[in-house]
């Protein structure tokens, strides 16, 4: 009888640590969720980060905590093998949040774990952050990076292809000033064509 009900615990042990890591995993995420939660529409620095500023064409300076990149890229795309690290160093060196998204399920050196888009729902033909980026017509191509306000969630096309940095910099700050401005996004020029690409 004793080693009927050893047997049955011991059968029952994985489940059980398994339901308790799910469990803590769920309270993990909740928690992460409740911490990134903004406060009256703002995102909260620690109180020990000092802003970074960037100057902006007009004069007046952005920090750069209000905004971020999110860049597609594929494992398999010479181009974001290109771009990538160049990005990377340069919002490193900014602070500026990217955002990776793979188009393939891959990453590469500088994004070696990338988001995955996610399709919530069954019937769209694309995934949701597909939709968002490139529903206004842009090709689905990598890679291709675009500036958002955190706070609003408004994005603007910063590059598709192979960009230099400079220019990524002074393309940046003026779709920071536009934004400042509370221009359209597709009310601005397109961005200049450029064929180091992958299409998806």
């Amino acid at each position: 009888m004793k080693s009927s009900a050893l047997s049955v615990l011991l059968l029952l042990f994985p489940l059980l640590a398994s339901a308790g890591a799910r469990e803590e995993i769920a309270a993990i995420d909740a928690a992460k969720a409740t911490q990134s939660q903004p406060d009256a529409g703002t995102v909260k620095q620690p109180a020990t980060a000092t802003p970074v500023l960037m100057q902006l064409p007009d004069g007046r300076r952005a920090d750069m905590a209000d905004y971020a990149v999110v860049v597609f890229m594929q494992s398999h795309c010479q181009y974001s093998a290109k771009f990538d690290p160049d990005l990377k160093r340069w919002a490193d060196e900014h602070r500026i949040r990217v955002y990776p998204y793979t188009l393939d399920g891959g990453g590469d050196a500088s994004f070696p774990v990338p988001l995955i888009p996610r399709k919530t729902d069954p019937a769209s033909p694309l995934a949701d952050e597909i939709m968002t980026f490139f529903g206004n017509g842009l090709p689905i191509a990598t890679p291709t990076a675009f500036m958002v306000n955190v706070h609003t969630l408004k994005a603007y096309p910063l590059t598709q292809g192979v960009m230099d940095i400079t220019t990524l910099e002074d393309r940046y700050a003026s779709l920071i000033q536009a934004d400042m401005d509370q221009v359209d996004p597709r009310s601005l020029p397109p961005m200049p064509a450029n064929a180091q690409v992958t299409p998806q």
